[in-house]
């Protein structure tokens, strides 16, 4: 979903996407509703795209590595501004960034493209660590067992230290 920048009125744009045609489906696997609420506002020569996004996700736990179902909700606000005609001649001006600078994204023609942002905002959304539960124990490092579901009877090696090895080599 294309938008240029003339058609945006000077109260403002509002969306409701409600279509799942923009996930990332080669990252994402989703199960539910797709909800995405999106504003767009001229401000001089930028526009502000904020927005929040739902989107429940289907994960797989780092620890154990069975699938769970994650619930996405970002809220989320990007600027855009038009190149000048000075930068896209590739003069290098002197310029002070400021902090509010450096979430700006510049564009060379006045056009968003939403879906494009909606799918980096998924990016952004996922969690680094996937678990299932705090409580998840993962699998047991000798049997492979599930220990979230089923205890199993290795004793999972607590009373081995991974140091052991090393004392053999004391010992010579």
């Amino acid at each position: 979903m294309r938008i240029i920048w003339d058609e945006i009125p000077a109260d403002g744009l509002f969306l409701r996407v409600d279509d799942a045609s923009w996930v990332p489906g080669d990252v994402v696997v989703w199960q539910g509703p797709v909800v995405c609420e999106v504003s767009l506002k001229k401000e001089g020569v930028r526009v502000l795209l904020s927005g929040i996004l739902r989107l429940p996700v289907v994960l797989e736990c780092d620890r154990c590595l069975d699938t769970f179902t994650h619930a996405l909700v970002d809220e989320f606000e990007v600027v855009f501004e038009l190149q000048t005609k000075d930068a896209e001649s590739g003069l290098a001006l002197e310029y002070c960034c400021k902090s509010t600078d450096l979430d700006v994204v510049c564009l060379a023609e006045p056009v968003v493209d939403v879906s494009a942002v909606l799918a980096q905002q998924v990016y952004l959304a996922l969690p680094e660590k996937k678990i299932c539960s705090d409580t998840c124990l993962g699998l047991c490092p000798v049997c492979g067992a599930n220990l979230r579901c089923c205890p199993c009877d290795c004793a999972g090696g607590a009373d081995v230290s991974p140091f052991s090895i090393l004392a053999k080599l004391k010992a010579h």
